[in-house]
């Protein structure tokens, strides 16, 4: 028409051009498009909805992995700040720090070294002895969704206290346990703390509303089983080293054992010397109780579970014969191999006149000599590269008066 307005003219140009949806500028949707891409399947949307148990089995698992490698990270962030704690109020108080450092030429050295022991030397055993333990209680932490920092704190704090030995005659040592086991629970709890349990619960919500995911259900309890059990074995083993350390010490043996330089027995030594109390508890089964010379080299190492326990079973083997003559062949029988300037033939005599065998193992070679069970105790004594025993005798070399355990990790 040809008074139309122009209005009207503009409008109907865009209908012409757009009949049938959404313009350029336009705000009218083409709903169509919106059903057709709902439609399309994802694999976010498929796994929040349609679960099957292998994958709430897999969810579950990955969570539990991200705990333990959070356990495993905090416990060397631990000994490495328990370190650097430690060594600023030695460079504060000592006058020869402050005048010109320590032994590390500066005081930027002497904290990163601090730091560096820590995280290779001091962390190691901590994850040894604590890493099961930890993992036992963060599972339950995870169970009971427990997301409160305070909690963590606490469990942290315990934790560094056993590690360290209970310093509470030792302010300085306390204070350094105390601010360590505060920094990595909050570190622990941004990490993995605030949100346990998450994925549990929803699975959990999921499994009451059906039976699909029975078999995830049979295999959480069948974890929680296996890990009251190995706790089971943490309990009993504390409980012997409460008992030799309060109630009863346990008698030197038969032979009566004892420790280079006449160190105080620790408990664990303690516990092993209760354990292994004669040659024979040391050795393997065997028709006869004869303990011929042959006889003495047939340690089941299969009962070896620690160092402590390995230096005793070995001192009361090699202090069943007459001298240090049968060493070499015994560490030999055993898979070591004894150095040449310290074997039965020529043994290292020290100052004080004691004569010293000396027998390597090659852990990367061979894997470790003990525990022989378990992988993740296996897997970290995995961590050394190598195992040193050091025996040694008195002057006559007639009488073993230590046998000592140390690994190489660097």
């Amino acid at each position: 028409m040809p008074n139309a307005s122009p209005s009207r003219s503009f409008v109907g140009e865009t209908a012409v051009r757009e009949p049938h949806g959404r313009g350029a500028g336009s705000d009218h949707y083409d709903f169509s498009e919106v059903a057709a891409d709902r439609s399309k399947p994802s694999f976010s949307r498929i796994l929040e909805t349609q679960q099957s148990p292998w994958t709430s089995i897999m969810v579950i698992l990955v969570r539990l992995l991200r705990v333990a490698l959070v356990t495993i990270l905090c416990i060397v962030v631990f000994a490495a700040l328990f370190e650097f704690l430690n060594a600023v109020p030695t460079y504060l108080f000592l006058p020869d720090h402050l005048e010109g450092g320590d032994a590390y030429g500066s005081s930027r050295m002497m904290f990163l070294g601090a730091l560096w022991w820590g995280a290779v030397f001091r962390a190691p055993g901590y994850l040894f002895y604590g890493t099961v333990p930890l993992l036992i209680v963060m599972a339950a932490t995870e169970w009971k969704s427990m997301k409160s920092w305070r909690e963590y704190l606490a469990i942290w704090l315990l934790a560094g206290l056993v590690a360290t030995g209970f310093p509470v005659s030792y302010p300085l040592r306390l204070a350094a346990v105390v601010i360590a086991a505060a920094g990595v629970s909050y570190f622990y709890w941004l990490l993995a703390g605030k949100s346990a349990g998450d994925r549990l619960q929803d699975w959990r919500t999921r499994a009451s509303n059906g039976g699909a995911l029975r078999l995830a259900n049979y295999v959480a309890y069948a974890v929680v089983a296996y890990l009251a059990y190995q706790l089971t074995g943490y309990l009993f083993y504390g409980g012997k080293l409460l008992w030799v350390t309060f109630v009863s010490e346990p008698s030197p043996g038969t032979p009566p054992f004892q420790v280079t330089h006449r160190r105080k027995l620790t408990a664990s030594q303690k516990v092993a010397m209760m354990d292994f109390p004669d040659p024979a508890s040391c050795l393997k089964r065997a028709e006869t109780d004869v303990l011929s010379l042959d006889r003495l080299r047939e340690i089941d190492w299969d009962r070896i579970d620690n160092e402590d326990e390995a230096d005793v079973c070995m001192f009361r083997l090699l202090g069943s014969y007459e001298n240090l003559s049968y060493a070499t062949d015994w560490f030999e029988a055993q898979g070591f191999r004894v150095f040449d300037n310290f074997s039965s033939a020529h043994p290292y005599i020290e100052r004080d006149g004691t004569q010293r065998v000396a027998a390597g193992y090659s852990i990367r070679k061979n894997g470790p000599k003990f525990p022989t069970t378990g992988i993740v105790r296996r897997a970290f004594r995995s961590i050394p590269y190598s195992m040193i025993v050091n025996a040694t005798w008195s002057k006559d070399g007639k009488r073993l008066i230590g046998v000592e355990t140390n690994f190489n990790t660097l």
